[in-house]
């Protein structure tokens, strides 16, 4: 069996999104924790750590977003993928959050979440890694209608 590549809690209000990414994320190695709104993530966030989330921005009980900020100003600092199909302006606002480490648009393919998520790596330390925080060329193609269009 392959080792544990990571826990990660995915948070979204759609339960066969949830599901579906569970499974591509469990299938690839990785130990998924789901939620399906920003009060069951929080609950579930104060009882244990992740190495990664992967949040959505409609939530049943509010934003994504509002969430991310709840988790900085906590010092709970997980990277975070922003995982939706919002418009271009709050996932650049998504963008300049501190914790925002990736920004995908829904919807996705199994192929681009595994890659994305391939990513991340465990150092020795058995901490998570990132390739690099979104710079601001990466912010300002999330506002280019022609980017967008692209995807």
């Amino acid at each position: 069996m392959e080792k544990n590549k990571g826990n990660i809690l995915i948070i979204d209000d759609d339960p066969l999104v949830l599901m579906n990414y569970a499974d591509i994320l469990e299938d690839a190695g990785y130990t998924p924790i789901t939620a399906s709104t920003s009060e069951q993530a929080w609950n579930i966030l104060q009882s244990r750590g992740f190495d990664l989330i992967v949040c959505d921005h409609d939530l049943t009980d509010g934003k994504g977003i509002d969430l991310i900020k709840k988790m900085n100003a906590a010092g709970k600092d997980y990277p975070v993928i922003y995982l939706s199909a919002a418009l271009p302006e709050i996932l650049s606002e998504a963008a300049s959050l501190q914790s925002v480490k990736k920004i995908l648009t829904k919807p996705i393919g199994k192929e681009t979440l595994i890659e994305t998520l391939s990513q991340f790596r465990k150092n020795e330390n058995g901490e998570i890694t990132y390739p690099k925080l979104i710079g601001t060329e990466e912010r300002r193609m999330l506002l280019n209608d022609t980017f967008m269009d692209s995807i």
